[in-house]
């Protein structure tokens, strides 16, 4: 055999070269590993003792996880794993369901009306695709496709668009996500409100929904032709009482919102009293069949086969109260309040004057529509 070092011949299973003294078999070294993989975290000396670090970036921050006072690098390393599986579990609780259970926590939903939370809850609904994310990754383009893709018109769009507000803000305070998520929702643009205003519908309009009844008996017509006729608000159908509907009478005991509005003698004229009749065995959700939802989009579909202007369905209590104001002899404005519940400033000069008017003098104002 060959010297590792000079190459001179030396006897086979020599540990020593003859010539220049080199030992000529190595023992492997035995270490302990003292370092992670990369990605996984790392140790370091601090002191006397040691720490380990797991770091990740989220939201273009660096996020550090640190756990000291371990007496070797090697029980730091072996900590790493407990560290990321702390920042997993962290990462898993920012999703859109968890921050918005915190909005429902706060004491500003709680301030607001039942009513009001009802419709946020049901905005909230039309977010379900987005309920496993994580708060951060919403991107503007998504929520604004979303947004566009709900039924309905301006006001459905605008309480999703509140929503998610309302979520990201409270994640933005509880410090999961940047301040610049908020404004991403802020720039979430909205359909024309020129589309929905309060605009009564013509007559040729309320044709083509009367048309439609007779034709196809869509439920949405129906309702349709009820606001109408009673000034009720689309709330208002979807909070009915069924047992305070009496259709020997001819009146629908209801209402929502104002004082004027909460729990009014709501006439049912001889038009619709066989509508009422009709929705009747099919009412699930107050005086309505389907939630809110296929409402809106039952109610655009009704829209598409009429060919009449986009308005929401608030426009139909806004027809009622206008077709009412247009009647000749004039009636006054304490019946039409009393009849829609209408509250401003004219009518709480009145009083209690709403519940002088009795219930025959406003049969009698709705059956002069036509």
């Amino acid at each position: 055999m060959l010297c590792l070092k000079c190459k001179k011949q030396i006897p086979d299973g020599s540990v020593f070269c003859m010539w220049c003294g080199k030992k000529q078999v190595s023992t492997p070294r035995t270490t302990k590993k003292t370092h992670a993989p990369n990605g996984h975290g790392t140790a370091y000396r601090r002191g006397r003792t040691y720490t380990a670090q797991y770091r990740i970036m989220r939201q273009g921050v660096m996020i550090s996880r640190t756990k000291g006072g371990f007496a070797t690098k090697l029980d730091a390393l072996n900590y790493l794993p407990q560290l990321r599986d702390a920042e997993t579990v962290g990462a898993a609780k920012r999703t859109v369901a968890q921050i918005f259970e915190l909005v429902q926590q706060s004491k500003k939903w709680q301030d607001i009306s039942s009513d009001k939370r009802s419709h946020y809850l049901t905005a909230y609904r039309r977010l379900e695709s987005l309920y496993d994310r994580d708060i951060s990754s919403l991107r503007y383009s998504e929520l604004q496709n979303l947004v566009d893709g709900i039924e309905g018109a301006f006001y459905p769009k605008r309480d999703v668009k509140t929503v998610l507000q309302k979520i990201v803000d409270m994640a933005v305070l509880e410090e999961v996500c940047p301040a610049s998520k908020a404004e991403v929702v802020r720039c979430i643009e909205l359909p024309s409100k020129s589309l929905t205003s309060k605009d009564a519908r013509t007559p040729e309009e309320m044709q083509a929904i009367w048309a439609d009844w007779n034709n196809t008996h869509e439920l949405i017509s129906g309702y349709a032709l009820i606001m109408a006729y009673t000034g009720m608000r689309t709330g208002e159908l979807f909070a009915q009482d069924l047992q305070k509907i009496d259709l020997s009478k001819q009146v629908i005991v209801g209402g929502i919102k104002t004082a004027a509005g909460i729990d009014r003698e709501i006439p049912i004229a001889d038009k619709i009293l066989p509508i009422v009749q009709a929705v009747l065995p099919s009412a699930r959700y107050g005086l309505v069949a389907y939630d809110e939802n296929a409402y809106y989009s039952a109610w655009a579909k009704m829209i598409q086969r009429t060919g009449i202007r986009p308005l929401g369905s608030y426009c139909q209590r806004h027809t009622c109260y206008t077709r009412l104001h247009e009647l000749v002899p004039a009636v006054s404005d304490v019946v039409i309040n009393a009849i829609v519940g209408h509250s401003n400033s004219k009518s709480s000069r009145l009083g209690n004057t709403y519940g002088h008017i009795s219930l025959a003098v406003k049969l009698a104002t709705v059956n002069r529509l036509t």
